[in-house]
């Protein structure tokens, strides 16, 4: 008698928070391939930044909390995996190779909703996944879902490689996205949360998650270091910050007053040739806060629109890579120090 294979299954997701939807899915899976255990795989901190970044306000979950709520969550044969935490790019595959290679003698099987379809028949063509895991696909319409997999031009040839498991009773309209909407109205949220989740959570609050301005552009790009607005900063009148900034590099005056007839790009171009004075890298943070008080100053309308973005975080979101002045908004690291600056000087306008 040929011995039983044993099996695992792996639920990704951002679980932001994880909800009673999640441990229901999971349980159900866990039940119906009689699988040895099941692991909750949670995205990274970047990779949520990135998604939640355009929902006003971004309520994001720590990683830490995230995983605790996940921990909180598992029953016996639930487990929480971090293989995902730390890394930027999406990375489904290299997350279940690498589960085969722990667990060489498992199937393993990945839980996915039926509207997830062409995200896994973009995996099954690009990515080999088939090769690696089967596929879980809850549907609340089972024979619907079934006729569309024999009818897809790339997921019929794994038909059997997928099973399609109807949606647990209880679980439809769950949604995180549902609990972070309730949580910000005021709302419960205790009926779509496992009770030592809801612990955790009732505890947040609206003002914990204030909105985001994440790029300077478009509406906010007053914001900017480039720019076009006229301010005196050192007895020099300037044209942008970025001018005044590449200008404070140099010692001779005469220098400064033609890095002021620049515009920011051509200033930009020629300042990153300079070699500034010795003591410069040490006084730039001080040195862009001067100029930053002179130009909100000497522009009142653009300082009562800096006042009024409220207590909205600033971000000086990029995708050059930038991570001194700004944030690299693939990775989602960075200081950004002129959003620190500019609220700053916000908070103390606002004081006055």
């Amino acid at each position: 008698m040929k011995n039983q294979v044993s099996k695992i299954v792996i639920m990704g997701g951002s679980f932001n928070p994880p909800t009673l939807a999640h441990c229901m899915l999971m349980r159900c899976a866990i039940d119906a391939l009689q699988a040895e255990a099941g692991y909750f795989v949670p995205v990274s901190d970047a990779y949520l930044k990135r998604k939640m970044r355009h929902s006003h306000p971004p309520v994001v979950l720590s990683t830490e909390l995230r995983i605790k709520m996940l921990q909180a969550m598992c029953q016996s044969d639930m487990k929480v995996c971090e293989k995902e935490i730390g890394t930027v790019e999406p990375r489904t595959l290299k997350t279940l190779k690498s589960f085969k290679e722990e667990f060489p003698e498992h199937e393993l099987y990945f839980v996915m909703g039926d509207d997830k379809l062409e995200l896994l028949s973009h995996l099954a063509e690009k990515d080999a996944f088939f090769d690696t895991s089967k596929a879980v696909l809850y549907s609340r319409n089972s024979s619907g879902i079934e006729e569309a997999l024999r009818n897809h031009k790339v997921l019929s040839a794994h038909a059997t490689n997928i099973i399609v498991l109807p949606q647990p009773e209880g679980s439809a309209g769950i949604s995180s996205s549902l609990v972070r909407a309730r949580m910000l109205s005021g709302e419960s949220c205790k009926g779509l949360l496992v009770p030592s989740v809801w612990e955790m959570f009732k505890e947040l609050k609206p003002a914990d998650f204030p909105d985001v301005i994440n790029s300077f552009n478009g509406e906010y790009e007053f914001l900017n270091n480039r720019y076009i607005c006229s301010f005196v900063w050192q007895g020099i009148e300037y044209n942008s910050v970025e001018s005044a900034f590449h200008a404070s590099k140099c010692t001779d005056e005469k220098e400064r007053r033609a890095l002021s007839l620049l515009s920011p790009h051509k200033a930009a171009i020629k300042g990153a040739r300079i070699t500034p004075c010795c003591d410069w890298e040490e006084r730039k943070l001080e040195i862009m806060m001067s100029i930053l008080n002179e130009k909100f100053s000497c522009n009142p309308v653009l300082m009562q629109r800096l006042i009024d973005t409220g207590n909205t975080i600033l971000i000086n979101g990029n995708n050059n890579h930038e991570t001194y002045w700004g944030v690299d908004t693939y990775s989602w690291n960075g200081e950004n120090n002129l959003g620190k600056i500019l609220m700053t000087i916000r908070d103390k306008e606002k004081l006055k």
